[in-house]
This record gives structure tokens, sequence and C-alpha cells, in this order.
């Protein structure tokens, strides 16, 4: 199953879901998707009864890491799932190890702590990355790094999700090889699943006082991503606004409009200065902004809707869509350059909510694997 917060405004993507798999057992009966916020307790209490009658189809690899080959149309994305230590992990943007790359919202934590009090598993769509430009921890080409016979899965993804297939990898010094390589690398960063991994810090800070030291519930498993991989991209994630009036709203930039003719998504923007595309139900154009204030187009947007109600959308279509609804306005954003992510993090810190995102939705993770989080 895709991760839990893609596909919020679209229904009728979970009701094929529902409808496809049925009585099969599937990831999606042990997650929460974010469509059915806010959170209801019978739904939850669900979850955590069927982790349990899980648990036999459940195959026990122990300890180890499991190397991850996805493939998405003509993208390959490899991938390191690993349990991190929550100790080196904090999410308000401290001199942390493991660090986040945008704004914690403490709203949005409460509900992912819920699910995960009770829950003898985690499952994961948290991606973090390293920056090894050279690929000396995972090769380019990693097919002669891991044999045939170590493939625990190998399947198709429902819903356009491409290919993955999986392969363990239990020797101890090759784990501890990899291991020290990530840590000389330097800091991680946190690009898919900010909030999933917020939640299990949280977690770990309520019990680890009544706890022991090495409790399960002290790690949190994470794909490790080289952010250099030639399968990783960098999307943005565009604005809808709605319920104003659009033409007030634009009068609120300091920008000089460019009239389209076509989808701002689609059209070249002026390279010097910020262009952010719009479009309402009578006009489509780009806000140029000739001298930005700030580093990124999503401030320079986020300044002036913050306060407004918006619906955040990777899918430009589905923006054009809503953005020509009466009342609502879309904004296109570009995106982050993939190569600057790191410099731009430690220039910045933390990143504004929703600036980025890592891949179409399609190639967002799915659950596959689980990890226990009690003794």
């Amino acid at each position: 199953m895709i991760a839990c917060d893609q596909h919020t405004q679209d229904p009728e993507y979970w009701k094929r879901v529902e409808e496809f798999i049925g009585d099969t057992p599937s990831t999606f009966n042990l997650i929460y998707p974010e469509i059915y916020l806010p959170l209801d307790e019978n739904r939850v209490n669900k979850i955590h009864k069927t982790i349990s009658d899980y648990k036999k189809l459940l195959v026990d690899h122990g300890p180890c890491f499991i190397l991850v080959r996805r493939s998405v149309s003509d993208k390959k994305r490899t991938g390191l799932v690993v349990a991190i230590d929550l100790e080196e992990y904090q999410f308000n943007g401290s001199e942390s190890f493991i660090k986040p790359t945008e704004g914690t919202i403490k709203e949005r934590l409460p509900a992912r702590v819920r699910i995960r009090e009770n829950a003898e598993l985690e499952l994961s769509h948290i991606l973090v990355l390293y920056d090894d430009p050279s690929f000396s921890v995972i090769p380019r080409n990693p097919d002669n790094f891991v044999c045939e016979e170590d493939k625990v899965y190998d399947f198709d993804l429902m819903e356009n999700g491409g290919h993955v297939a999986g392969y363990r990898i239990s020797n101890e010094k090759i784990i501890k090889e990899i291991s020290e390589k990530i840590l000389n690398l330097g800091t991680l960063l946190v690009g898919d699943g900010n909030h999933s991994l917020a939640a299990a810090k949280s977690f770990w800070e309520q019990i680890k006082g009544t706890v022991q030291a090495d409790h399960p519930a002290r790690y949190a498993m994470v794909e490790l991503v080289n952010v250099h991989d030639p399968g990783l991209s960098f999307e943005p994630i565009h604005r809808v606004v709605s319920g104003i009036e659009p033409e007030e709203l634009l009068k609120k930039f300091d920008a000089r409009i460019e009239e389209t003719s076509t989808s701002p998504s689609n059209a070249d923007f002026p390279v010097a200065g910020h262009s952010i595309g719009f479009i309402t139900k009578d006009r489509s154009g780009v806000l140029v902004f000739d001298n930005p204030v700030y580093d990124l187009e999503v401030e320079t947007l986020d300044e002036i809707i913050e306060n407004y109600s918006i619906e955040y959308e990777h899918d430009p279509e589905v923006v054009e869509k809503l953005g020509k609804k009466q009342g609502n306005i879309g904004f296109f954003l570009p995106s982050l350059k993939q190569s600057d992510f790191f410099s731009l993090i430690k220039k910045k810190g933390v990143l504004p909510r929703k600036s980025f995102s890592l891949g179409k939705e399609n190639e967002k993770r799915y659950y596959i694997e689980a990890r226990k989080i009690v003794p």
C-alpha cells in the first residue's frame, strides 16, 4: 500500500484500492490513510487487532538491512531499509545527526502517536537522504552488490506504482562497513515522512523513562536513499486556495503578471527572480517577482497565502481542475534543485511545510516491510 499521506483529495483512488484488495491481507489494513482523518478510534482499534492477526503471515528475517530496487516507468531508485536511533534525531531542527527538512506541525502528531502507541509493529514510508556523490555506500549499479538468493520479495505494485524488489543483507561485516560509511558522510536529512518520524520520536520520549534503554521503540525503520540517485526526483508541491475572490488575492502580490494562453504548469517561466504560475476560472498566468525577498518561491508564495484555506497537490492537472472552480485559485511552483539540497538545508535549517516531494504520487514509498516495536 502506498504512503498514507498520498491522494488526500482523491477518494476514488482509495475506493479502487479497497475494491481491489477485498478480503486479501494487505498493508492497507495496517495503516491509517490521511483521507480518513479526523481519527476514528474504531479504525485505530481495528488496525491494532489486524496487526496481531497478521503476525502469522509475516516472515522474520532477523537483524538485517533490506536493499530496495524500485522502478517506475524509466526510473530506477535504490534504497536501504534500516533502523535509525531516535536519540540521534530532533524534529525541532537542532544540531542532531538526523535532521528534519520541513517545519513540524505539532497538531499533526497526536493521531500518528495514537496509532503507534498500542501497535506491535511499525510500517514506514519514511525516506532519509544521505549525500554520497561518489556512490561509496551503494554503487550506481547495485546488481552485483546483492545475490539472487538474498531476494525476499519481487513484484509489481498496484495503481501504476511500478515494480519493487527487496534483498536481505545480513552479513555482519557488510552491515558494519555500510554503517560506518554512512556515518562518515555526515548529516542525514529526512526527505519524506517528516511527521511520521516526529511521531515515532514523540512516542519514544513518552515511554523512554519507563523502559530499558535499548527498547525497540527507541529506533524507527526508514529507507535511506542517496540524494544523487538517478531514480530520485524532487517534485514541487503546488497549492490551491479556496473560498476567496481570486483577483483580490492576486493584488496582494508584489509582482508583475505575464498572461498565458496555456496551463502555466507548462509555461516557460522567466529565469530571473521568482516565477509562480496561477490559474483561476477566468485567467491563467505567471506571477514574476524580479527582486524577491526570499530564497525560495515557496516562501514568496506562502507569506501571502498562509492564512487562507490551502490544499496541497502534487499533480498539476488536479491543481488546474481545482483552480478553475469558482472562488478558487491554483498556484504552480517549480522544483527544488536536487544537487543543492544539502547545502540549502545547511543554510536555511528547515524549509516551509510542503516545500518539495520526493517523486510524483505514484513514485511514493509503499508499505512492504514491518518491524517490531515491542520487546
